[in-house]
């Protein structure tokens, strides 16, 4: 009779002992280097981790904050959590105690400026966030607002007229706002494909020949197609809006003096043959909003740079008194 090994062993290895040894080996794994959380920086010993910082980020796309790119982003997100750290520290050292139900009915208006509780829920639960993370970002700043008051600063802006202006004249003497040159084109192609190479020359040739007789036809962008009518392997492109600053020099004097009504060509490419087609010009220039609501936001955006620089100033002054143990190198 065969001695099965196997079967011996799963009879003398009880269960318990089974289940313990993947209760350990998935510890392990779990405490393993690959999947540790990071600790970005140490704010009077409170960890602030690379999950804190991308958590955080998702909820700044969430209450609509904007930012030049995702780098601006993640600083901006992670310099709040240190901020939110000191903030907590101070508030602790000097004993100053934030009610609950303040935090709770902020949060509450909050999800009435968002169209309810269950739609401010659904969308943390999309973002893969819940309310305590958005309690801790709104007690944040109701400490910040607790702590300035008591130490007798006022954050405020006054914005005047004349610093409007100014600002105004400024954004709308932005040479980008006078648009830029767009021509139209289309292109033509004769592929030459699959020839042997002894045999190439002559097809160009060939090419050549059916790509004059479709500039012999050509009347204009719109007969272009009329005009590649009856010849084998022609591909004709839709309009292709250009710039014609970054255009070669020697292609945009050719199209200029072509016009509209002629075909530039024919020009040998490593596919084959081409023509090109000029069909007009046009500048395209930005939407400007009307200057009243433009005068608006540019009063708001420089209420909101007064009102950042207090801030900043307020919190350099509590960062001095944290210990702020950075772990990676500071961007």
């Amino acid at each position: 009779m065969r001695f099965d090994i196997l079967a011996a062993a799963r009879i003398n290895f009880p269960w318990r002992w089974l289940l313990l040894w993947w209760l350990l080996a998935a510890m392990l794994l779990s405490a393993s280097p690959a999947h540790a959380v990071k600790v970005l920086v140490l704010v009077n010993d409170v960890p602030i981790t690379d999950l804190d910082v991308q958590r955080r980020m998702k909820l700044q796309d969430l209450l609509g904050m904007k930012f030049p790119s995702r780098a601006q982003a993640r600083k901006r997100a992670l310099q709040a959590l240190i901020d939110d750290a000191v903030l907590e520290a101070e508030a602790r050292r000097i004993g100053l105690q934030l009610d609950d139900t303040r935090v709770e009915a902020a949060v509450r208006n909050m999800a009435r400026n968002m169209g309810g509780m269950e739609r401010l829920k659904a969308a943390l639960r999309r973002k893969g966030l819940d309310m305590a993370f958005l309690r801790s970002y709104v007690r944040g700043q109701m400490i910040f607002r607790a702590l300035a008051a008591r130490s007798g600063r006022k954050i405020s802006a006054k914005v005047d007229d004349a610093e409007v202006e100014k600002r105004l004249r400024r954004i709308l003497s932005d040479p980008r706002l006078k648009g830029i040159p767009v021509w139209h084109l289309r292109q033509v192609d004769l592929p030459v494909d699959d020839v042997a190479p002894v045999m190439r020359e002559q097809v160009l040739l060939a090419r050549a020949v059916e790509a004059r007789q479709i500039m012999q036809r050509y009347k204009g962008c719109n007969s272009l197609r009329k005009a590649a009518s009856g010849i084998f392997n022609v591909k004709v492109s839709r309009v292709i809006k250009a710039d014609p600053r970054k255009l070669p020099a020697p292609l945009k004097k050719a199209l200029r003096q072509a016009g509209t009504k002629r075909l530039v060509g024919p020009i040998r490419t490593p596919r084959g043959i081409q023509l090109l087609a000029y069909c007009g010009a046009e500048r395209l220039k930005p939407k400007i909003p009307d200057k009243a609501r433009l005068r608006q936001q540019v009063r708001a955006a420089l209420r909101q740079e007064k009102l950042g620089r207090q801030i900043e100033q307020f919190m350099k002054t509590l960062r001095r008194k944290a210990i702020i143990d950075w772990r990676v190198k500071r961007s």
